[in-house]
């Protein structure tokens, strides 16, 4: 299997999973929503994959 970045879903989840969200070849640069079809509750959960940016502006 090709190495690469797993993201998993990261809402607190009152069943204790940690879901698959996707696979990607490297690390996302920027920020990037993914979003994610929670299996028990069957809503989209947004996900951030990705690197947020430290110096964005806030306002």
């Amino acid at each position: 299997m090709a190495d690469g970045v797993v993201h998993r879903c990261t809402q607190n989840c009152p069943w204790n999973k940690k879901c698959f969200v996707c696979k990607t070849k490297s690390e996302v640069r920027e920020d990037v929503v993914v979003l994610h079809k929670c299996k028990i509750t069957k809503e989209d959960i947004p996900v951030h994959i990705g690197k947020t940016t430290a110096n964005a502006c806030v306002g």
